[in-house]
């Protein structure tokens, strides 16, 4: 089995690239995992637990192979970004959280089934350009660049098997077909 786990920031092409391993896949399940409820008392720790939930059902799907291909559209590395804008998260605490859950998932899946996908952009406006009023950022240029920003961090910082795709070139969107082109060639090797 597959893990493939997509990441960036909102408007960045994520559910458009899913639904393309889903259209080319034979047994694909998806994955989205949701932010904590207002007012929850602990939201990391909620977070905390609704990683590990997943990460549980990944080792099942695997040992019971009904999956092919498992995509995460989001998983704990956002955590890291949102944790911190819009839960006052521990940068420090959720790191170690994503340490504990790569080390997990390579101990259970294997390094080369796990892949880490982050499409992300050099151009805040661009994503701005791109706002569907759906985002936590609001298309405020500061918070997606500080997505942006933290996104690369966190890439940086993990362990797992990854590729960052830049979805812009300049201030203009790349075709959908040079990104799947990109993102297909990573997926083969």
């Amino acid at each position: 089995m597959k893990v493939i786990i997509i990441e960036g920031p909102d408007n960045c092409g994520k559910n458009t690239l899913i639904q393309n391993i889903v259209d080319n896949n034979d047994v694909v399940k998806v994955v989205h995992c949701h932010k904590p409820e207002k007012g929850d008392p602990n939201p990391f720790m909620t977070m905390q637990k609704i990683y590990l939930y997943h990460a549980d059902n990944v080792i099942r799907d695997n040992i019971e192979g009904h999956t092919d291909v498992l995509v995460f559209n989001r998983y704990y590395q956002s955590e890291y970004i949102y944790g911190q804008l819009y839960r006052n998260g521990d940068p420090v605490k959720i790191k170690q959280m994503i340490s504990i859950l790569e080390d997990y998932l390579i101990n259970n899946i294997g390094y080369d089934n796990i892949y880490y996908i982050q499409l992300n952009s050099n151009s805040a406006k661009l994503l701005k350009k791109n706002e569907d009023g759906q985002s936590l950022s609001n298309a405020e240029l500061n918070k997606i660049q500080t997505e942006i920003d933290l996104f690369n961090e966190i890439y940086k910082f993990s362990k797992l098997k990854k590729k960052k795709i830049c979805i812009s070139n300049g201030d203009d969107f790349r075709t959908r077909e040079n990104i799947l082109k990109q993102f297909n060639k990573f997926i083969e090797k």
